[in-house]
């Protein structure tokens, strides 16, 4: 069993999957009963886009649960997804470099770029005692307008904004690199299975290891690793510049394509997708992957983008995804009373 933070149980799992079945059924019910009824769209092919998006939602997923197995509810992940697309959007229109060159280029400075805002919510934190929610959100209202300024296109991506008018209304990005579609999908694999191999390694990495054991003592118990001598603020500090660096880089990937594939469809600002896969995958790593999947496959199914075009259809899918944060993000803050006892007992018997 991989390591979740989330204490739940039957009842969780269960409600989940009726979250998913009401949000995969109720598209495809409203599309076959609502909109115009053309068979031939269950025949078309599949394009690369699941592979890009389900890469994309992995990471993002991966990015917010980095930091809850170290104890920080990762807020900020619009903020690093934006200054990753940022930074990718600047090199795009330097166009000093090819488009290959450009399209790789971005992924590594957009990484480091979200590494670096995730290093800086989480020192926030710890040096000035601003929470990293409070910044998170905030800093996130800073990077639209930049993000919006150095688009690669004048118009205005609505996805990078967090505004209401914007949830309901359809996602469409800016044009990017516009690279061939046999490239995107090759490199889209190599992306998929990267995300993968971080999924995995990080698992690894909590389940096997004994600073993986330091992480999930930070996030479970702060107090009580910090009486044992455990460094939870270096921890806490190297999750979010972990889970920032992976956000960032998905930032960067929503150039590769004109326009930017299904993940145009999700239905709110595109960074937070990130804790909407974490929700539905209970907090562990191996759910968010077989989350990322199937929400990847769900939006390259017919009907998706015309059903989420639509306004209070859009909002509809919007709250399902969120639902499950009513009974999962209650079963991920650490219990607190036992660290306390601990840290009393240690100091009375001093």
């Amino acid at each position: 069993m991989i390591p979740g933070r989330c204490r739940a149980g039957k009842r969780e799992i269960l409600a989940n999957a009726l979250v998913l079945l009401a949000l995969i059924g109720g598209t495809h019910a409203l599309g076959v009963g609502v909109l115009d009824l053309n068979p031939s769209r269950w025949t078309a092919p599949w394009t690369g886009d699941v592979v890009l998006v389900g890469a994309g939602l992995l990471f993002l997923g991966v990015a917010f649960l980095m930091p809850l197995h170290g104890g920080m509810i990762n807020l900020g992940i619009h903020a690093e997804f934006l200054a990753g697309y940022s930074v990718g959007a600047i090199i795009v229109r330097g166009g000093v470099f090819g488009p290959g060159l450009q399209a790789g280029l971005g992924l590594v400075a957009g990484a480091a770029v979200g590494a670096l805002v995730g290093f800086g919510i989480a020192a926030l934190r710890q040096k000035f005692a601003v929470h990293e929610i409070l910044s998170g959100l905030l800093g996130a209202a800073l990077f639209v307008p930049l993000a919006r300024a150095l688009s690669v296109d004048r118009m205005a991506p609505p996805a990078l904004a967090i505004d209401l008018p914007a949830l309901t209304q359809p996602l469409k990005w800016a044009p990017g690199l516009s690279l061939a579609p046999g490239v995107v999908l090759a490199w889209g694999i190599l992306l998929l299975a990267l995300s993968m191999v971080v999924a995995v390694l990080f698992a690894h990495f909590l389940r096997a290891t004994v600073s993986g054991f330091e992480v999930r003592a930070s996030g479970a118990n702060p107090l009580a690793a910090a009486a044992i001598g455990t460094d939870v603020e270096g921890i806490q500090r190297s999750m979010m510049a972990l889970g920032g660096a992976c956000a960032g880089l998905t930032g960067a990937l929503q150039l590769w394509t004109s326009p930017a594939v299904a993940l145009e469809r999700w239905p709110f600002p595109l960074g937070f997708a990130g804790i909407a896969v974490a929700l539905l995958g209970l907090g562990s790593l191996r759910g968010a992957a077989i989350a990322a999947f199937v929400l990847a496959a769900w939006l390259n199914t017919p009907y998706v983008a015309q059903v989420l075009d639509h306004p209070g259809y859009g909002a509809g899918a919007a709250a399902l995804l969120l639902l499950p944060a009513l009974w999962i993000l209650p079963r991920t803050f650490p219990d607190f009373g036992a660290p306390r006892a601990v840290w009393r007992t240690r100091f009375r018997e001093e």
